[in-house]
């Protein structure tokens, strides 16, 4: 075993003597033998144990065992203790969560600290088979039936290719104690019920299973990064970004006989959901209603008549502005205020007007339910509202676009938009002020 662990290392290059490693210990099998077998290969590496405080004198026995562990093989040793209880009370999840989030916090703390490389933990074959039966259980594409994977970032894996029976014989062989944790052997958590129950009966079938899932998950990678290779060409083919808006082309995505694949691969990064994406689908492929939103914690996606638009949420929510003064206007770095005598041709972005006719205060604000104005060149007045959709306008633009009202309730522009008729320019105007839009 010693060989094979070895030579696994170097061929998945997974860390080398020159990197210092922090190895999750537990106490039971898995990871002491690891601990053994890093120690055996001349590994520069350190103990991590967590004390959850769950069992009682077993969890202090456990922490005792692995201290005394790290003093046998001559390396450092760091510990921590949690009201594991409490933190799964406060957070509302199940103890295996809160406990998993307690350790790899800690681990992350710890691996920062003290520079360590990697974290090394002890998960092996039959952790793999379990955990892509939990994906299956649970739902899952291609990249839930990859598993485990033996490094990601900082963590590495280096027993994976090896049995739970084959680290059992090595330990006996090496006469190598451990601890065993009584909770393993209980089948009421999802992962003992699989380990307990259902692969041993699988194994009678199927006695190589775990040489099986092996090979599975080889091909299961390289099928995968096929797969991501398409998906990403994909993506650039049909997503686009300005400024901080991306644009993904509705009717190019129509087109997708994997429209549903695409999706996910593209919109669950930014936290849909399956049931957010299944609704986004159907309103694209049935041509639903424009407009509508979906909100994860990080970002809000709206489909607009030819696209999709996702834009990151913010906390700089914009609020309105009061102008009380012509030297407010000009201290305010809104704009850029000109005095001018003559113009050709106003700008979407530039508002040319008599001084006399601003009534202060003046307010900056974005459009409120019911705002109507005259557009520049039209004899009525017109809602928002419906000014916006001659415009074309996706929802962001139209929670973005702000409004200059005057002292006296009336609009005067929709800001890089359209002026209001009433305050347009004649041959007679005097004192003329040319407002542009600060780039």
């Amino acid at each position: 075993m010693q060989s094979k662990f070895e030579s696994n290392i170097l061929k998945n290059q997974l860390f080398s003597k020159q990197h210092s490693l922090l190895l999750a210990i537990s106490g039971g099998v898995d990871s002491v033998v690891l601990a053994h077998l890093l120690k055996k290969a001349g590994f520069t590496f350190a103990l991590a144990h967590c004390n959850f405080k769950l069992r009682g004198k077993d969890s202090e026995a456990d922490e005792a065992f692995c201290k005394a562990l790290a003093k046998k093989l001559d390396v450092k040793f760091y510990t921590q203790s949690f009201n594991t209880e409490a933190y799964r009370k406060k957070n509302n999840i199940s103890i295996q969560m809160a406990a998993r989030e307690l350790r790899y916090n800690w681990f992350n703390e710890v691996l920062s600290k003290n520079k360590f490389d990697y974290l090394a933990t002890a998960h092996h074959a039959n952790d793999q088979i379990e955990t892509i039966f939990i994906n299956l259980c649970r739902g899952t594409g291609i990249n839930g039936l990859k598993g485990i994977p033996q490094k990601t970032e900082n963590i590495v894996r280096p027993l994976l290719n090896f049995t739970k029976e084959e680290i059992s014989t090595f330990a006996k062989k090496e006469k190598i104690k451990y601890r065993t944790d009584e909770s393993n052997l209980e089948a009421k958590y999802e992962r003992n019920f699989l380990r307990l129950k259902v692969i041993p009966k699988l194994k009678e079938l199927h006695p190589n299973i775990e040489q099986t899932f092996l090979n599975n998950v080889a091909n299961f990678k390289e099928e995968a990064e096929i797969i991501s290779d398409f998906l990403e060409h994909k993506t650039k083919q049909l997503l686009s970004k300005k400024a901080e808006l991306l644009s993904l082309n509705k009717n190019l995505l129509k087109t997708e006989k994997q429209i549903t694949t695409v999706l996910h691969y593209i919109l669950e990064p930014f936290g849909f959901n399956h049931a957010q994406i299944a609704d986004i689908k159907t309103n694209i492929t049935e041509n639903g209603e424009a407009g509508r939103l979906f909100y994860t914690s990080t970002h809000t996606l709206t489909i607009d008549r030819d696209f999709i638009f996702i834009k990151q949420n913010t906390s700089d929510n914009f609020k309105s502005t009061s102008i009380k003064s012509m030297s407010d206007l000009k201290k305010s770095k809104l704009f850029v205020i000109e005095k001018i005598k003559h113009f050709d041709k106003v700008k979407n972005n530039e508002l040319v007007i008599e001084d006399e006719k601003l009534i202060f205060p003046l307010t900056v604000r974005t459009a409120k339910t019911g705002d109507k104005f005259k557009p520049f060149g039209m004899n009525g007045f017109k809602l928002l509202s419906d000014y916006f959709k001659d415009q074309k306008l996706n929802a962001f633009d139209k929670q973005n676009c702000q409004l200059l009202e005057n002292g006296n309730k009336e609009i005067i522009w929709v800001i890089g938009y359209r002026s209001d008729d009433r305050y347009k320019i004649s041959d007679k105007s005097k004192n003329l002020l040319k407002l542009s839009l600060v780039d």
